[in-house]
Protein backbone atom coordinates (compact mmCIF):
# COMPACT_ATOMS: atom_id res chain seq x y z
CA UNK A 1 0.00 0.00 0.00
CA UNK A 2 1.45 3.69 -0.75
CA UNK A 3 1.51 6.22 2.13
CA UNK A 4 1.49 9.17 3.11
CA UNK A 5 3.66 10.21 6.02
CA UNK A 6 3.81 13.36 7.96
CA UNK A 7 6.43 13.64 10.96
CA UNK A 8 7.26 15.99 13.53
CA UNK A 9 4.21 17.83 13.09
CA UNK A 10 4.09 20.67 16.03
CA UNK A 11 0.58 21.74 17.32
CA UNK A 12 -0.18 23.35 20.22
CA UNK A 13 -3.13 21.99 22.66
CA UNK A 14 -4.15 22.20 26.15
CA UNK A 15 -3.94 18.32 27.37
CA UNK A 16 -2.88 17.36 31.11
CA UNK A 17 -4.14 15.71 34.15
CA UNK A 18 -2.17 18.86 36.49
CA UNK A 19 -3.55 22.39 36.74
CA UNK A 20 -0.78 23.77 35.36
CA UNK A 21 -0.73 21.85 32.41
CA UNK A 22 -4.84 22.89 31.96
CA UNK A 23 -3.60 26.87 31.80
CA UNK A 24 -2.04 27.18 28.72
CA UNK A 25 -1.55 25.12 25.56
CA UNK A 26 1.41 23.09 25.20
CA UNK A 27 3.45 21.89 22.42
CA UNK A 28 2.98 18.55 21.07
CA UNK A 29 4.31 16.75 17.91
CA UNK A 30 2.24 14.69 15.99
CA UNK A 31 3.76 12.31 13.21
CA UNK A 32 1.05 10.37 10.83
CA UNK A 33 0.97 7.63 8.24
CA UNK A 34 -1.53 7.29 6.27
CA UNK A 35 -2.47 4.63 3.59
CA UNK A 36 -4.46 4.21 0.78
CA UNK A 37 -4.57 2.84 -2.94
CA UNK A 38 -3.12 6.16 -4.61
CA UNK A 39 -2.95 4.90 -7.91
CA UNK A 40 -5.40 7.18 -9.71
CA UNK A 41 -3.64 10.19 -8.09
CA UNK A 42 -0.62 8.61 -9.65
CA UNK A 43 -1.98 8.12 -13.49
CA UNK A 44 -3.73 11.48 -13.72
CA UNK A 45 -1.14 13.94 -11.43
CA UNK A 46 -4.06 15.28 -9.47
CA UNK A 47 -4.78 16.44 -5.85
CA UNK A 48 -8.35 15.81 -6.28
CA UNK A 49 -7.42 11.95 -6.62
CA UNK A 50 -5.71 11.82 -3.57
CA UNK A 51 -5.46 13.57 0.40
CA UNK A 52 -3.73 17.02 0.26
CA UNK A 53 -1.04 17.48 2.81
CA UNK A 54 -1.92 20.86 3.82
CA UNK A 55 -5.75 20.61 4.49
CA UNK A 56 -4.84 17.24 6.65
CA UNK A 57 -2.34 19.33 8.57
CA UNK A 58 -4.64 22.07 9.11
CA UNK A 59 -6.98 19.57 10.15
CA UNK A 60 -4.85 18.10 12.56
CA UNK A 61 -3.78 21.72 14.15
CA UNK A 62 -7.67 22.48 14.27
CA UNK A 63 -8.84 19.61 16.24
CA UNK A 64 -5.90 19.64 18.68
CA UNK A 65 -6.58 23.54 19.57
CA UNK A 66 -10.37 23.38 19.88
CA UNK A 67 -10.31 20.61 22.65
CA UNK A 68 -8.99 20.02 25.71
CA UNK A 69 -8.33 16.19 27.29
CA UNK A 70 -6.73 15.16 30.34
CA UNK A 71 -5.02 12.42 28.16
CA UNK A 72 -3.07 11.81 25.48
CA UNK A 73 -4.68 8.62 25.21
CA UNK A 74 -8.12 10.68 24.44
CA UNK A 75 -6.66 13.03 22.44
CA UNK A 76 -5.08 10.29 19.86
CA UNK A 77 -8.69 8.18 19.49
CA UNK A 78 -10.80 11.45 18.78
CA UNK A 79 -8.33 12.54 16.44
CA UNK A 80 -8.35 9.42 14.52
CA UNK A 81 -12.30 9.32 14.83
CA UNK A 82 -12.15 13.11 13.22
CA UNK A 83 -9.33 12.69 10.43
CA UNK A 84 -11.74 8.93 9.77
CA UNK A 85 -14.44 11.00 8.83
CA UNK A 86 -12.66 13.77 6.99
CA UNK A 87 -10.32 11.62 4.46
CA UNK A 88 -9.99 8.73 2.61
CA UNK A 89 -7.56 6.12 3.84
CA UNK A 90 -7.08 2.02 4.63
CA UNK A 91 -5.03 2.47 7.69
CA UNK A 92 -4.18 5.31 9.30
CA UNK A 93 -1.39 4.80 12.24
CA UNK A 94 -0.54 8.25 15.02
CA UNK A 95 2.30 9.02 17.02
CA UNK A 96 1.80 11.98 19.41
CA UNK A 97 4.43 13.01 21.52
CA UNK A 98 4.54 15.67 24.63
CA UNK A 99 7.89 16.75 24.89
CA UNK A 100 8.87 17.44 28.66
CA UNK A 101 6.22 15.76 30.08
CA UNK A 102 8.46 13.22 32.34
CA UNK A 103 11.29 14.91 33.83
CA UNK A 104 14.77 12.99 32.38
CA UNK A 105 12.82 11.45 29.49
CA UNK A 106 12.92 13.79 25.71
CA UNK A 107 8.94 13.09 25.93
CA UNK A 108 5.98 11.27 27.25
CA UNK A 109 4.14 9.58 23.71
CA UNK A 110 0.98 7.37 22.69
CA UNK A 111 0.50 5.69 19.51
CA UNK A 112 -2.94 4.35 17.57
CA UNK A 113 -3.44 2.70 14.48
CA UNK A 114 -6.51 2.54 13.05
CA UNK A 115 -7.87 0.55 10.11
CA UNK A 116 -10.98 0.11 8.24
CA UNK A 117 -12.64 0.02 4.69
CA UNK A 118 -11.35 1.85 1.77
CA UNK A 119 -13.37 4.04 0.74
CA UNK A 120 -12.62 6.34 -2.58
CA UNK A 121 -10.38 9.08 -2.38
CA UNK A 122 -12.17 12.75 -2.67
Amino acid sequence: AETIHVENLRVLGVIGVRAEERLRPQPLSVDLALEQDFARAAESDDIGHTVDYSELCAAIRAFVAAHQFHLLETLIRRLAEHLSERFAFSRLSLHIRKPGAIADADAAAVSLTLTREPRAAR
